[in-house]
């Protein structure tokens, strides 16, 4: 096998919940989409692919082997047979049905019966139904075995059906591909009941059946019977047509895998959706295009079993940052700049910079020599981005490169706005102390001084909870306790400042941090915001009295994982700056600039364009505020560390769609495939991927993974679909063509799991039958081309778009006809078909829609909307 730059392994840190999958992409672009068609034949890791991250909210935890076995102690198999099949009749679709024994009740009985004469009707053989009590993986594999000698293409587990686990790169997970490869070599060396080789054996690595999982027992929506009675009616609904929702797909890529192809156009043509903009593929986002009516949702995003996490990192995009700067003196000066990936500058209105380029972040990669007037000045920068990193560094400096004390930076325009407040950029620092994952919200309750925290006056040196104070000072307005703590997660930090104050002063402390924050001033607690979330400047404005004389700052954060720090500053209640304070320890002078005006980001998928593209008028003249509007938005505050400033952190405020999201949305989607971390592991309480399909109205099957890693080489399965071949048959297709499996390829791939009826196809129709729905308008009142509220009837004011929804395309569409009052509007012969209905108008206009297939089959939508304009 010949594999081309084997990937590096990613040293997986110890306490850390985010988990590299596989590796670290080395490889150029090797082949085009076009070529993997076939198969993925040389093992090559996709290029430009992100790894997939394991991705958990406080607290929560992914179930282990060592759980399952308490709860699932393996034992001896019995098995009991319900049925075998008299007529073996060789047919290409036969499959055998496992059930756990105290399921198999009377009801569930009557549906399976119902189930397999749904079966029969689409050309499937029942060899033989068996319930199962007990078990364990290696009888329940001979009894796979057996029916795949004995001509099944597929087998389905219903119920807790005994779980392989394998043991992968040191992960360890549900298997299902233990079960699919009949003919493989699966060893467990040290007889621990984890199977942690796999080779081709006498056959070979690829599955020579499918097994779909009917699991609910961890499911906590209903008791497991129900569950699994109320899913084999609604898959009787889907195989007798009375099931159905708009014919089309949706591809929701989050930013990381913003270029990567979905390839549902092998099922739906051009009828699909693609989100791919990393800034607008949000949780709430997510969930409205559900709410859309989709046959076949792909999604992308880093998850866990129970839940997908939606960033807001833009990709393809522009962004402006705008900084006043203030000289007591006009002088030359040098400006220093880095960014990934382009950047355009202006000083003053003149442009001293264009870099159209796509490079990652340098410190100080250009210099430009520049003349700062006396007074304020005005520093613009535009900055490119294509994917991954988003970073901007800026600072003046005199010729010999040594940073300027007397420059001051501002936000606001200086004309209509006091000076700003400076921030507490120097700090004693205490930790960081190390907790536990599993008591995060308690990190900020845990006394770890072992004093009283709120009276502390420490000094630099002082031991204090087996931690010694250091001086921490930062040259931009965000104190960066990663840097501090060596990124330490799951703990604690103390941080201290001695104000003086020349008289008794009310005034405000406004603070951002990542996650919590609790705060004492003069032995008083003032904040108290347990919370997980990112860096949010100026979040909290406290009010707080300052005594003459000293006074006493200490600020507790807490941290989960990832990023650690805050900023802090006081001031009046408009934000400017309070006369007469110092600070112990004193601040060091400003080095990179940590203060911007924000205005973006601006989406321009093409490279060629997207720096020249002048997106705000007059760009280069501008001289914001905050909360001022520009095109696209308003000029937004952001502080942070300068060295760089990320500009995807300001941006990339995530959101999450729980398990206990999806069962109160309850979306109108048949079939998932879930491009994510871990939603398959079904033995976790309430797993995203079950949470889809049981419980819900219209969830028919998710293909997931119990681990890091899930499919890659979407076209290798979405053919097969299109070509009308079932989930499961096409899912076993996909892993054949991937087979046999170099050591990244089972990181990704070996948790994969089939959750729900592996026999159902796409479309479930025995013949073609074209169908559409209007759309829109519908009940409702419209105003301004949206829909405002509910009516009883279609009553628009004004312009309304005519939309439909493609039901059944029949043999594919090939037009659609708009009439109003039987004239003829619109002939529409590309996706999306819709009719801008304008023109004056006082009472009702008679809508027909007809839709007309590529063999003429044609089928009619009529609605009266009462109209006024």
């Amino acid at each position: 096998m010949i594999i081309s730059n084997s990937p590096k392994k990613v040293k997986i840190k110890l306490f850390t919940i985010t988990i590299f999958c596989v590796i670290l992409l080395s490889f150029p672009p090797i082949i085009e989409v076009e070529t993997y068609q076939i198969q993925n034949q040389q093992n090559i890791f996709p290029p430009d692919i992100s790894v997939l991250e394991m991705d958990l909210p406080p607290n929560a935890t992914i179930g282990t082997f060592e759980e399952y076995q308490s709860s699932h102690p393996y034992s001896q198999s019995i098995f009991t047979q319900h049925h075998l099949a008299i007529d073996t009749v060789s047919t290409s679709k036969s499959c055998s049905i496992l059930i756990e024994e105290k399921l198999y009740t009377n009801q569930i009985e009557e549906k399976i019966d119902q189930y397999i004469y749904n079966l029969e009707e689409k050309g499937y053989l029942i060899l033989s139904i068996d319930t199962i009590s007990g078990g364990n993986p290696k009888e329940i594999k001979n009894w796979v075995k057996t029916q795949y000698q004995n001509g099944a293409v597929g087998v389905i587990f219903i119920g807790d059906i005994p779980v392989a686990w394998a043991d992968v790169s040191d992960s360890i997970f549900p298997c299902d591909l233990f079960y699919m490869d009949v003919d493989g070599l699966w060893t467990d060396s040290n007889n621990d009941d984890i199977y942690e080789n796999h080779a081709s054996g006498s056959g070979d690595m690829g599955p020579e059946l499918f097994v779909g999982r009917l699991f609910a027992s961890s499911l906590q929506w209903n008791d497991e019977e129900t569950l699994i009675l109320d899913y084999f009616d609604k898959i009787h609904q889907y195989n007798t047509g009375n099931l159905s929702v708009p014919w089309r797909g949706l591809e929701y890529v989050d930013e990381d895998w913003y270029s990567m192809d979905i390839n549902l156009d092998e099922v739906f043509d051009e009828n699909i959706s693609r989100y791919d903009f990393g800034y607008q593929t949000t949780a709430k986002d997510y969930l409205d295009n559900l709410q859309k009516g989709q046959h076949f949702v792909t999604v992308c995003a880093h998850s866990y079993s129970g839940g997908h996490h939606f960033g807001r990192h833009p990709t393809e995009a522009v962004t402006y940052a705008h900084v006043y700067v203030f000289s007591p003196i006009q002088r030359d000066a040098k400006l220093l700049l880095g960014s990934d990936d382009g950047i355009i500058a202006w000083l003053n209105g003149e442009n001293i910079l264009q870099k159209d380029v796509y490079t990652g972040w340098i410190e100080d990669q250009y210099r430009i020599d520049v003349t700062l007037n006396q007074g304020w000045n005005r520093l613009l920068c535009k900055i490119s981005q294509e994917s991954w990193d988003y970073q901007l560094s800026a600072r003046f400096t005199d010729e010999q490169l040594n940073s300027i004390p007397d420059l001051k930076y501002q936000m606001n325009n200086p004309e209509y706005s006091g000076s700003e407040a400076t921030f507490i950029r120097s700090w004693l620092v205490n930790g960081f102390h190390q907790d536990s994952s599993d008591r995060f919200w308690e990190y900020l309750n845990t006394n770890y001084l072992l004093v009283n925290e709120a009276q502390i006056t420490p000094v630099e040196g002082e031991l204090m909870g087996g931690k010694i104070w250091t001086i921490y000072s930062s040259g931009a307005p965000y104190i960066n306790l990663d840097e501090h703590g060596d990124n330490a997660d799951f703990g604690a930090t103390y941080c201290y400042t001695k104000i003086n104050a020349d008289k008794d002063i009310n005034c405000e402390l406004w603070t951002g941090y990542d996650d919590g924050m609790k705060a004492w001033l003069n032995g008083k607690e003032i904040i108290m915001d347990n919370r997980y979330g990112d860096y949010i400047s100026d979040m909290t404005k406290t009010s707080v009295e300052l005594q003459s004389g000293e006074n006493h700052l200490i600020i507790k954060i807490s941290e989960w994982v990832g990023n650690h720090g805050f900023s802090a500053r006081l001031c009046t209640s408009n934000g400017e700056k309070i006369d007469g304070l110092t600070f112990n320890p004193s601040s060091d002078t400003i080095s990179h600039i940590g203060t911007w005006l924000i205005a973006g980001p601006y989406e321009n998928d093409d490279k060629d364009q997207r720096m020249t593209t002048e997106y705000i008028n007059d760009e280069s003249e501008v001289a914001p505020f905050e909360n001022e509007s520009v095109e696209g938005g308003t000029w937004k505050k952001a502080i942070g560390n300068g060295c760089p400033f990320d500009i995807a952190g300001f941006f990339n405020h995530g959101d999450w769609v729980y398990s206990e999201t999806i069962q109160k949305e309850d979306p109108p989607v048949l079939f998932y495939n879930l491009f994510s971390c871990g939603p398959g592991r079904f033995t976790d309480e309430n797993y995203l991927a079950g949470s889809y399909i049981f419980n819900t109205s219209y969830g028919l099957v998710t293909i997931a993974s119990s681990k890091s890693g899930s499919m890659l080489y979407f076209q290798d399965f979405t053919r097969s679909l299109g070509e009308g071949k079932s989930i499961g048959e096409s899912f076993v297709d996909w892993f054949n063509l991937q087979a046999p499996f170099t050591q990244w390829e089972k990181e990704w791939y070996y948790g994969l799991v089939l959750c729900g009826d592996p026999t159902l196809t796409i479309n479930p129709t025995k013949e073609s039958s074209l169908s559409i729905d209007i759309s829109s308008p519908t009940n409702g009142i419209y105003a301004g081309n949206n829909r405002i509220f509910s009516f009883f009837t279609p009553l628009v004011f004004g312009d309304v778009t005519i939309k439909i929804d493609i039901i059944n395309p029949g043999d594919g569409i090939k037009e659609v006809s708009f009439y109003v009052n039987d004239e003829l509007c619109l002939i529409d012969d590309e996706f999306p078909y819709e009719y801008f209905l304008e023109g004056s108008s006082f009472g009702k206009q008679s809508i027909q829609v007809i839709a007309t297939d590529q063999n003429e089959n044609s089928v009619v939508q009529q609605r009266d909307i009462w109209r006024f304009s």
